[in-house]
């Protein structure tokens, strides 16, 4: 600790620290325009000079290092007249046009020029003018370059923290300008990130320029819902209608950056494909009806088919009030375990429950990353999770943190990365024996002591068989750091292989924890209350709090709180209870905010599956799909329309507000609960948002002790699951696999991740047309160029699209996103086969055509006005 005074006020403060962070520590207010919390100091701007004893010259307080005994002066004529001046410069060239600017009434000229400006300026120049007319960058992005001041906040905050370099400068001193490549930011992420820093109106917000101003707007904080990483959202409206999207830089995992999806992707509330009333099936058509009607006809269908076997899945987009409630209403009501939050794989709970037990952190990612040593496991976590992406880069920059990667798909992040692993599609698994087998061969009976000989034999070191020498320096890495943070991909659950996979997981983890090793695990999920739907149960074989159903004690507990018997046997997850429904041994099929037709392996059984199910129940707030073959069809508030909880990656608990009214006649998912629970004669105490969560907080063990007023800007943390004994190794090395041929993975990309992104006009004018990505080498062995029509063709379709060749792609992988509706991209998957094998051939004239079609942003990821394509009707 060095000592600094500061005015005439002491403060000791860590070694390395500036004089601006301990004036900020003391109050102190000393003006900035260059510099920002996340940026290294630039200095540039001169505004926030202070007088230092014993130096001549004065010194910018965002660079200057404090030295032990150090006194600053921060208010003195001298530095006041300096401030003026530098002003002054500043509006020398700066276009007097506040009226009109969409910065008015929150820029930070303005407020310096209050706070510290010159009463009259002595510049009587002409102003400079580069551009008479704002240039579009970019279809959310616009400039005024006349307005820059040449902060730099925007260039940095590009490269620095996102990493897309789009931004840059021109020409130098008074001329300098910020500017895209060519005029145009093409390739940069749309994030926005550069018109949050910008203190003026330079970089301005295409949806939201002329809309509104800041007085206007009705500000509500809120978490996003577009991923896992939960970062906070502060929501601006003007009677009810959606105007803009900002974060503080303050609050949230996120603090002032979102991405593309965060920023400009909420206006899918405002979707066109809303459902407006409650329907039920006459004709082989959908018909709008009362709330009443409905009712009096539900009544009837569920009392016919109540002596068989009923369903429910939930989306993990839901908060976790209304998931716990629907959980309870499955248990209690429907009397049934067959209950499931994912539409496109399985949890296998046997091996899961015990991770999430006894590795799962929940802690601030920041503090969970700053370990010496960070690996990523899976998927692409530029694209599934870019705020994660942002402190990771962070992390490997300035805190030289050892950033390791191991996947099947590259990413950008990999730039920043020590060791970089490429994997054949599906060998994740196998790859992951090799590093524990590494581990285990590196530490040997010295450090592993006694059960070295064990579990050198459960692991089977010697079938281990990668291909190359990639899993033993990932295991030396691991091995020379003292201290290992674990990232997993979610997209690992989609293989069959999922439960291999974790238990290598398990194994690797375990013998981490007995070298020794700070250790620290979390998912990085790729929907925003992924762990709020494990942790409140919505699981077949689970129940909230991740207890087993089978649990006699815990059953127990939660049936004597429900005032209801709890079914005792697990249940079926989702392809069972497929299964069930085209075996005909399924009565009621009940789907919350979920649509599993666009999502789930194999379109063309999930369509006879729901088709097959007795009574198809759908409670969504959009016409999905799967809506279109439901027999009824029941209205949901979406988000932003009702109040309650997320649980993200980290396991922080966020409140999520409502902003805006229910549209048309949708009705809040609890009050439907509500509403289906009473047609049986059955009621759901509590009934509330509040009441739930005071129960969860009750009853579930990892929320004990939270309150709604705790929760606050930044949310709270659940606590860690209470561990079982640790396990034995369980789990011996796969033995490796090799595939031929093209092998077909499918994720999220940058600017779509489903459901919800796919509904917004934004997203959806920035996003790429439908696209199949593979390598240079394959590409070129082919024949193929950059964005020739392709066609994907597999064992069950075949689909068309353009092409985007990635020199950075391994031969023989293809990567679809599965967010382009128009594509049905799982027409081509089959249930339990993934990666899927594929053929790439050249589009014919007539197919490219047909791709041509689906690039359209108003009816590529939709049918045409909301339609409903190839959804068979039900018969009566």
């Amino acid at each position: 600790m060095v000592s600094v005074t500061i005015d005439g006020q002491t403060l000791e403060v860590e070694a390395g620290s500036t004089v601006l962070m301990a004036a900020e520590r003391l109050g102190i207010d000393i003006p900035t325009f260059c510099y920002w919390k996340r940026l290294p100091p630039l200095a540039s701007c001169r505004m926030c000079l202070v007088e230092i004893e014993g130096l001549r010259r004065l010194q910018p307080a965002c660079a200057t290092t404090v030295t032990d005994g150090m006194v600053v002066r921060a208010n003195t004529p001298l530095i006041e007249e300096t401030r003026s001046s530098m002003l002054d410069m500043l509006l020398a060239n700066h276009p007097l046009d506040c009226p009109i600017c969409d910065k008015g009434g929150e820029c930070e000229l303005q407020d310096m020029v209050m706070a510290y400006g010159p009463r009259k300026s002595e510049f009587h120049d002409l102003k400079r003018v580069f551009h008479s007319e704002d240039i579009r960058l970019s279809p959310v992005v616009i400039m005024n370059v006349n307005r820059c001041i040449q902060c730099q906040r925007c260039v940095r905050m590009c490269e620095e923290v996102v990493g897309a370099v789009a931004l840059g400068t021109v020409e130098k001193g008074m001329d300098t300008a910020v500017t895209g490549f060519e005029g145009s930011l093409a390739s940069c992420d749309q994030c926005g990130n550069c018109i949050e820093v910008c203190p003026v109106g330079a970089l301005m917000s295409f949806p939201y320029r002329y809309k509104a101003r800041p007085w206007d707007l009705v500000e509500t904080d809120t978490v996003c819902p577009h991923c896992g990483t939960g970062c906070q959202l502060t929501v601006g409206t003007r009677k009810g209608e959606l105007m803009r999207v900002r974060s503080k830089w303050d609050e949230g995992v996120n603090r002032e950056t979102l991405c593309v999806r965060g920023r400009f992707g909420l206006d899918f509330v405002s979707g066109r494909d809303r459902i407006e009333r409650p329907m039920i099936r006459r004709n082989g058509a959908l018909a709008p009806v009362s709330w009443d009607e409905a009712g009096d006809y539900l009544r009837r269908r569920l009392s016919a088919v109540e002596d068989k076997a009923a369903g429910g899945l939930a989306s993990p987009r839901l908060p976790n009030e209304v998931l716990y409630q629907f959980q309870k209403l499955m248990r209690t009501v429907f009397r049934t375990n067959n209950i499931d939050c994912s539409s496109r794989w399985s949890a296998p709970f046997d091996t899961l429950g015990p991770l999430l037990a006894a590795f799962y952190s929940r802690a601030p990612l920041e503090e969970v990353i700053a370990n010496d040593c960070v690996l990523v496991v899976g998927g692409n976590v530029t694209e599934e999770n870019p705020i994660t992406e942002y402190l990771l880069r962070d992390g490997a920059r300035r805190r030289q943190t050892a950033l390791l990667m191991l996947s099947a798909r590259p990413s950008r992040l990999e730039a920043d990365a020590c060791v970089v692993v490429r994997v054949s599609p599906g060998g994740e698994t196998a790859s992951l024996a090799a590093v524990v087998a590494g581990l285990v061969e590196a530490a040997g009976h010295a450090l592993l002591g006694e059960t070295f000989a064990d579990i050198e034999a459960t692991i089977g070191r010697s079938q281990v068989n990668t291909g190359g020498d990639g899993p033993g320096r990932l295991a030396s890495a691991l091995k020379e750091s003292r201290s290992v943070t674990v990232l997993v991909s979610v997209e690992l659950l989609r293989s069959p292989e999922a439960r291999a996979t974790l238990q290598q997981l398990n194994n690797l983890l375990q013998v981490l924890r007995l070298l020794r090793k700070g250790l620290a695990m979390q998912f990085l999920f790729d929907r925003a209350n992924q762990l709020g739907a494990w942790d409140m149960g919505v699981l077949p074989a689970a129940l909230p709090g991740l207890w087993a159903v089978t649990d006699d004690v815990n059953r127990a507990t939660l049936a004597r709180s429900w005032g209801a018997e709890i079914p005792s046997e697990p249940g079926a997850g989702l392809d069972v209870m497929l299964e069930l429904c085209v075996g005909g041994g399924m009565g009621a099929l009940y789907l919350a905010g979920a649509d599993p037709l666009i999502s789930y392996p194999d379109r063309d059984f999930v369509t006879r599956a729901l088709g097959a199910a007795d009574l198809l129940i759908v409670q969504d707030t959009f016409l999905t799909d799967t809506a279109g073959l439901a027999e009824v069809v029941l209205p949901a508030a979406g988000y932003g329309e009702e109040s309650g909880t997320f649980t993200n990656n980290e396991g922080r608990t966020q409140k999520i507000r409502k902003f805006r009214e229910p549209a048309f006649e949708a009705r809040g998912n609890l009050a439907i609960f509500d509403f289906v629970a009473s047609l049986r004669s059955q009621t759901l105490q509590p009934s509330t948002e509040g009441g739930i969560f005071d129960e969860i907080a009750r009853l579930v063990p990892a929320y004990q002790g939270l309150t709604q007023d705790g929760l606050g800007a930044d949310g709270a943390f659940t606590k860690a699951l209470p561990q079982p004994p640790d396990g034995e190794f369980f789990a011996p090395s796969p033995a490796a696999k090799t595939a031929g041929g093209f092998m077909l993975i499918t994720g999220n990309c940058l600017f779509h991740n489903g459901y919800l992104s796919e509904r917004s006009e934004i997203l959806n004018t920035v996003a790429d047309d439908p696209y199949v990505e593979m390598s240079a080498q394959d590409a070129a062995q082919l024949g193929f160029s950059d964005s020739d029509p392709v066609v994907v063709r597999s064992a069950l379709g075949e689909l068309t699209a353009k092409l985007k060749v990635n020199k950075r792609f391994p031969k023989g992988l293809v990567f679809l996103p599965e967010n382009y509706r128009a594509l049905r991209l799982n027409r081509l998957m089959r249930r339990g086969v993934y990666p899927c094998p594929v053929e790439i051939h050249q589009a014919t004239t007539s197919a490219a055509r047909l791709t041509g079609s689906a690039s359209n942003p108003k009816d590529r990821h939709q049918g045409i006005d909301g339609g409903l394509p190839d959804a068979p009707s039900r018969p009566d």
